[in-house]
């Protein structure tokens, strides 16, 4: 009798814990975004925080190296110059993008086909594929919406900005504490289970590390080369194209594919030699970007073949749109980092007594 009710009183202890955690999980959910966003980042920098406190500098006898502190100041002031160049031109590229959405119908009713046709496709067939009006009228809104509202698109940019640079300053604590925050996390636990979470530990950060250097600093580089170029050939809204192009090139697959459309379109109108070399250099820097420099920098620590890479995007897309597309991959990698850790497990428990 006595032993059915510890039982009960057990279990009801246990469903009380998860019922205010839910219940707090729910009230505080955008501290909880806060948190997770903080420790995302946190450990997408570890990474590039343990490669700066490597580095040494040799002063006649003496060795001096950067500790954790002053690795992240300066890693973080990197990233200020970094946003700071960013937000200048902020307001004047977000009212030239709503310009090219709100003039897309025009630039489509200007690419016209030689007199043969091109690829088996005639004149007619184009203008009935490009005057897709549902598109071109959420095109359009969306244009219309941009310039009408450049100044509160502006104000939720910095909104934004504020959130990102508070979530950088969590990460920074994290990153700088991480062994103690670790270890006060970790004592409930058993002992078995710490060793298994520090296991983990370095191949999660490598990850996310990877993708974010990986894909947000390589689409962010191919968004400004992608803006010099259309600059230097003469092609109209090159900011504009150029911020598409970053952003959409963070979706992968279909992202580049897009932001190359919207570039053709508005490179029709200009001369056809400047404009098909531009469109050749902006198609050259996208394969780059996705043969060479992805392969290099993000294939190893993400963990995923192309099937299950693209059928994360499916997924986090179906579930987040654009933004679960964009976060589905490092998820998805961590994921597979843990599964593989315990299917696998390298840690016994002889190596844990010991």
């Amino acid at each position: 009798m006595l032993n059915s009710k510890s039982i009960f009183s057990k279990y009801l202890k246990r469903f009380l814990i998860g019922a205010i955690a839910i219940y707090l999980a729910f009230r505080l959910r955008q501290t909880l975004q806060l948190l997770v966003t903080s420790l995302f980042l946190a450990g997408a920098i570890t990474p590039i925080i343990e490669q700066i406190t490597r580095f040494r500098i040799n002063i006649s006898r003496w060795e001096i190296g950067l500790n954790r502190f002053w690795a992240v100041a300066i890693l973080y002031l990197f990233l200020l110059i970094v946003v700071v160049l960013a937000i200048a031109p902020a307001p004047q590229i977000i009212l030239e993008l709503g310009q090219f959405f709100v003039k897309l119908p025009n630039l489509l009713e200007q690419i016209q086909l030689p007199k043969g046709g091109l690829f088996n496709l005639s004149q007619e067939q184009l203008n009935r594929i490009l005057q897709t009006q549902p598109l071109i009228d959420q095109a359009q809104n969306l244009g219309k919406d941009i310039v009408s509202q450049t100044f509160v698109f502006t104000l939720q940019f910095f909104n934004a900005l504020g959130v990102g640079i508070l979530s950088l300053l969590i990460a920074a604590y994290m990153v700088i504490n991480s062994s103690s925050l670790m270890r006060r996390c970790l004592r409930p636990f058993s002992k078995k289970i710490r060793h298994e979470v520090e296991a983990l530990i370095p191949a999660i950060t490598k990850c996310l590390g990877a993708y974010v250097v990986g894909r947000v600093g390589t689409s962010t580089l191919l968004g400004f080369c992608t803006y010099l170029t259309l600059s230097i050939f003469g092609i109209p809204y090159s900011g504009a194209l150029g911020l598409l192009v970053a952003v959409a090139n963070l979706v992968p697959y279909v992202g580049g594919l897009v932001a190359l459309a919207a570039i053709f379109v508005a490179a029709w109108g200009v001369d056809f030699n400047r404009g098909a070399i531009a469109i050749f250099i902006c198609f050259s820097l996208q394969q780059i970007e996705a043969f060479i420099l992805q392969p290099w920098l993000v294939a190893p620590y993400l963990n995923l073949d192309p099937f299950e890479l693209l059928l994360s995007i499916i997924v986090g897309a179906e579930l987040f749109g654009v933004v679960g597309a964009v976060i589905a991959p490092p998820i998805a990698g961590t994921t597979r980092i843990v599964f593989n850790h315990f299917a696998s497990p390298s840690i016994s428990d002889a190596d844990i007594e010991q």
